[in-house]
C-alpha cells in the first residue's frame, strides 16, 4: 500500500514533467518592425519652352548695322502703348564727338525713328534750337530774343499722332559721345494722314534714347 508521501512526489514529478513539455521550446524572435523605403527624389517638371523677349535695346542693336549713323530706342505709354527698335542713317554729320560738341548756339536735330515695332511707332522733326554744347535741356516750343524754336517730338503710333499741346513737357540730354535721351509727357493727339480723328482727351508719354556709332 502506497503511502500518502509517495503518491504527494510521483503527483510533483507529473507537474514538473508537463511543465516542461508545455514551456520549454525556444521562445520566438520578436518580429522586426519592417524598414522604410528610402525616400525617392522629387522629379521636376520640366520648365515650359518660353520664347525669349526681345529687348528695346537688343533690337536696337540686331538692326543697327554699321552704315547706321544711329542705334534707337524708343516707347510710348497712355493713350496708346508701343516700343519700337532701329537704326536711323542720318544725311548730317554723324561725326559723334563733333555732333556733340560745344561751340555757338545752333540747331541741333535729333535721330527720327522710322516706323519699328509690332505696334509700329515713328518719331520725327525733334530738334534744339540752341545747342550750345552737351547737357540737358528743356524744350521750348516758343524762342525769345530771335532766337529759333525746339521742336517737340512728333510721334505716330499705328494711324495716330502725337506732339506738344499747353501742358506737355520735354527735355533732351546730349552727352559728350552724341549719345542722348529724350523725355516727354503729356504729348496730345493731332490729325494723323490717315485721318484718324483725335481724340481731344488722348495723352501720351514718349522716351527715346540713341547711341551715336558714327566715327569720331
Amino acid at each position: 500500500m502506497k503511502t500518502p508521501r509517495l503518491i504527494s512526489s510521483i503527483l510533483l514529478t507529473a507537474i514538473v514533467l508537463m511543465t516542461a513539455a508545455c514551456g520549454g521550446g525556444a521562445t520566438e524572435a520578436p518580429t522586426a518592425a519592417p524598414t522604410a523605403a528610402p525616400a525617392q527624389p522629387v522629379q521636376e517638371a520640366p520648365a515650359a519652352n518660353q520664347p525669349a523677349v526681345e529687348t528695346p535695346d537688343a533690337a536696337a542693336s540686331s538692326a543697327c548695322e554699321e552704315y547706321f549713323g544711329f542705334c534707337i530706342t524708343a516707347q510710348a505709354s497712355g493713350a496708346v502703348d508701343a516700343v519700337g527698335a532701329g537704326g536711323w542713317a542720318s544725311s548730317s554729320n554723324t561725326d559723334c564727338t563733333a555732333l556733340a560738341a560745344p561751340g555757338e548756339a545752333r540747331i541741333l536735330e535729333l535721330p527720327n525713328l522710322l516706323a519699328a515695332g509690332e505696334q509700329q511707332i515713328a518719331v520725327a522733326l525733334t530738334r534744339i534750337g540752341a545747342y550750345t554744347g552737351p547737357g540737358t535741356y528743356e524744350l521750348a516750343a516758343t524762342a525769345t530774343g530771335g532766337a529759333m524754336s525746339d521742336q517737340f517730338p512728333a510721334v505716330r503710333v499705328g494711324n495716330r499722332a502725337f506732339t506738344n499741346g499747353d501742358d506737355s513737357t520735354a527735355a533732351v540730354t546730349v552727352n559728350a559721345d552724341g549719345s542722348g535721351t529724350l523725355e516727354a509727357t503729356g504729348l496730345v493727339e493731332t490729325d494723323a494722314m490717315q485721318g484718324a480723328t483725335p481724340d481731344p482727351s488722348a495723352r501720351v508719354d514718349f522716351a527715346m534714347q540713341w547711341t551715336c556709332q558714327g566715327g569720331g
